[in-house]
């Protein structure tokens, strides 16, 4: 087996380099960021192999011990353990288009780099390749990941008459401030009644900060301490069109702690409840929090903090696999203007941003 390192500006430059000396058998072992000592060689490194006739990829078993006296050998285990990991994964094996379509190619770097799952990554762009048919990439793409993930920038279950939301989340991921941000635009804006309730009897002083904004706002407020209050204070406010409850940030540590809130609202079918998390973390983060948060069975996600990261393809990702639908995004800590509802186009324009910086700086 042949193993090459390329490096270029871009990792469309690197495949049609590779494809140019090496041709079309070959096929993509890995495709990085280059290190700090690479960089004046360029900026991404593409390491391509290229298969004897017959001959198959080594097992792990048969990737070579290094020989210590020889730098080359040592590089081309190195390279080997590269495309061993990239196999296991099921990732980065070289699918069709990897060669053959570079402009595919840079669309599945585009979506990596912008923190997209790997595997969905691949999902998207084959099928992209799969209706391609000598149409423009950009265009099946667009369409391809508008077909992934929902929307609903609404709050409360439909054909409920009133509308009840309740927000759960872990800690920091900014429930009360986009709590309060929802009573206005959803509800003070257009005049409707709001009773804001919280069971955030988690931390000391928890309701507090709500307590002072329901007061500048003119809203209702009641703290409450246990889920049986909060059963008997959603009766007494029946007829307020819009109710929105506050709850405790819930750490990995401390989820026990939730499981009668949990069973409590994932057993009401009037209360729509969306999963507040953090636009800036990473998608393997998400993945866990959200798996963790699944006891509340939430309807809907919602993404805080869009202005501290330049990708949501962790969000994206989040999106897709989980099927919930996106409610709303928190772009800043303004109240209550950093707060828009969520649309395909926004997320779409943001993925894409940097394949469009990069196509015209090229």
């Amino acid at each position: 087996m042949k193993i090459k390192s390329y490096f270029a500006s871009t990792i469309a430059a690197a495949i049609e380099q590779a494809r140019h000396e090496l041709g079309p058998e070959a096929v993509i072992v890995e495709s990085r960021r280059t290190t700090e000592a690479q960089r004046a060689r360029g900026d991404y490194e593409v390491v391509v192999g290229l298969l004897a006739p017959g001959q198959e990829a080594p097992p792990r078993e048969a990737v070579p011990e290094p020989d210590r006296l020889s730098e080359e050998v040592a590089e081309m285990r190195h390279q080997l353990e590269m495309m061993r990991k990239a196999i296991s994964r099921n990732v980065l094996t070289a699918p069709r288009w990897s060669i053959a379509n570079p402009d595919l190619a840079e669309v599945f770097a585009t979506l990596v780099s912008e923190e997209v799952e790997g595997e969905l990554a691949r999902d998207i762009v084959d099928a992209v390749y799969a209706r391609a048919a000598g149409g423009s990439p950009a265009v099946g793409l667009r369409t391809e990941l508008e077909r992934r993930f929902r929307v609903k920038p609404s709050l409360g279950r439909d054909g409920t008459g009133r509308r009840v939301a309740a927000l759960v989340g872990p800690p920091g991921s900014g429930k009360t401030s986009t709590l309060v941000k929802l009573a206005i635009s959803q509800g003070i804006t257009g005049r409707r009644p709001v009773q804001l309730l919280s069971v955030d009897n988690y931390r000391v002083g928890g309701a507090d900060q709500l307590r002072s904004y329901a007061a500048i706002l003119g809203a209702g407020f009641q703290a409450l301490e246990t889920v049986g209050a909060l059963a008997q204070a959603l009766e007494e406010h029946r007829s307020k069109d819009l109710i929105l409850i506050d709850t405790p940030g819930y750490g990995s540590r401390d989820l026990d702690n939730a499981a009668d809130l949990a069973r409590f609202l994932s057993g009401r079918p009037d209360i729509e409840t969306h999963l507040v998390l953090t636009a800036s973390m990473k998608s393997a983060d998400l993945a866990r929090v959200a798996g963790q948060f699944e006891i509340f069975h939430p309807a809907n996600l919602l993404f805080t903090r869009l202005d501290e990261t330049e990708s949501l393809g962790s969000l994206f990702s989040l999106a897709a696999r989980s099927g919930k639908p996106l409610s709303f995004l928190g772009t800043g800590q303004q109240i209550p203007e950093d707060l828009e509802p969520a649309t395909r186009e926004r997320v779409i324009e943001c993925l894409l941003a940097r394949e469009r910086r990069t196509s015209r700086a090229a």
